[in-house]
């Protein structure tokens, strides 16, 4: 029997482009089967003064990092911070690391987020979402999540033990259905970057879409050490290629439409190059803030056309995992309406999501992926007309209480 069920609102947003008034959703086996229109005088109070609209896509998080919630402030140099990080993770029990995971997961859920990419350092992240020590109702009220495993080997040139450990996660990773993140374009060697875009090019010539995603260009000392040899990480990472970035992944095979994070300090010619290579920039607002860091350099990406998603980055260098708070951030640091800030955290992340069916749009066979808001000024007008004309512009700004969450169909209401 095909498990159907409706849900009813005064307004759907079916994407940035189009908001419809007094509908009727079906949902059949997870799948957004159709609408039709119902009479505003039948719909209920609540009804009326709902959204109804796609669940949001966190294109950047490291759920793995969720025990270490306010336990690493920023201070200091980022390589410091990166230092504590470290070392605060690795006095974390196995059992710690994994109700860190699914509290991230969890939040993400309650918040509005109905997918997340996140990138798993170590394999806590799988581990923990498949955990018998993890109770079957948490498990059963997690968003979809792309597991990508981080790989990295720190080493610019040559090959050592970790290049083959390394090597090792990857291919483990391939054969269990993830995607592969090399972790930066500054901390993968020569050789392990070769062979994890000849791993890529297997899996396409068998059919298989491999996600990607590296960080790239998130402060400047990364590229000083990159183009120059200078800098903290010269003492770190030893000889610079003395190439850019994206050159050094585009060269591997792994910059075509790749997630590529951060992104704060590009150098001419790299916004060009992650727009004709099909990439997707991941902006995190929050923790952007947590860090101080300089303004977002939206305009060099924009002027190429380079599609930009949102994400929260993790726990452990953002106040909140609230993708509500992500797109209010990004109206006020960049400026942006709501049109295309609400882009950002629905299509533009599902563009990289390895479901098909996740496209951040409510359409027909989408998947069932919907968050219901209570519109924050129904109290002051009952017009429809007048609600749908502030609509965006409410979900982009003011963070609106959230009455339900479906994921595949599924009602996470109470998670």
């Amino acid at each position: 029997m095909d498990d159907t069920r409706s849900l009813r609102a005064g307004l759907v947003v079916f994407s940035a482009d189009e908001i419809r008034r007094s509908l009727s959703l079906e949902i059949t086996d997870g799948r957004i089967s159709g609408w039709e229109p119902v009479a505003e005088g039948t719909l209920t109070p609540e009804e009326r003064g709902t959204i109804l609209a796609p669940g949001l896509v966190n294109a950047h998080a490291h759920l793995d990092l969720g025990a270490l919630r306010g336990k690493v402030p920023s201070t200091g140099s980022f390589t410091d911070w990166v230092g504590r990080v470290v070392s605060a993770r690795a006095e974390l029990s196995a059992l710690a690391i994994a109700e860190g995971v699914v509290a991230s997961a969890r939040e993400a859920v309650r918040t509005g987020t109905t997918s997340v990419i996140d990138i798993d350092s170590t394999g806590a992240t799988a581990a923990a979402l498949g955990s018998c020590s993890v109770s079957r109702e948490s498990r059963a009220r997690l968003p979809r999540v792309t597991i990508l495993a981080e790989v990295l080997d720190g080493s610019p040139a040559g090959r050592s033990a970790r290049t083959e450990a390394a090597l090792e996660r990857a291919r483990a990773a391939i054969e269990a259905g993830q995607g592969l993140s090399p972790h930066g374009s500054h901390t993968v060697g020569d050789d392990l970057m070769a062979e994890l875009g000849a791993m890529r090019q297997r899996a396409a010539a068998a059919g298989r879409r491999l996600p990607v995603a590296v960080h790239w260009a998130e402060t400047r000392a990364e590229t000083d050490w990159l183009l120059r040899g200078e800098g903290p990480f010269a003492t770190w990472l030893g000889p610079s290629p003395f190439l850019s970035g994206t050159e050094r992944l585009q060269r591997a095979g792994l910059l075509e439409h790749s997630l590529v994070i951060h992104g704060n300090d590009p150098q001419a010619g790299e916004a060009a190059r992650l727009a004709a290579m099909d990439c997707t920039l991941v902006h995190c607002p929050g923790s952007h803030r947590f860090f101080g860091r300089e303004p977002f350099p939206l305009g060099t990406y924009r002027a190429h056309g380079v599609r930009i998603a949102l994400g929260t980055d993790s726990w452990a260098s953002n106040e909140q995992l609230d993708m509500r708070r992500e797109l209010r951030l990004a109206r006020e640091s960049l400026g942006l309406d709501a049109p295309e800030v609400w882009r950002m955290a629905t299509e533009n992340g599902a563009y990289c999501f390895d479901d098909i069916s996740v496209t951040g749009r409510i359409e027909e066979n989408g998947a069932a992926d919907i968050v219901a808001y209570v519109h924050p000024r129904m109290g002051e007008t009952s017009d429809l007309g007048a609600l749908e004309a502030t609509c965006l512009d409410v979900l982009t700004r003011d963070e609106p209480r959230i009455t339900g969450v479906w994921v595949a169909g599924r009602d996470f209401s109470s998670a």
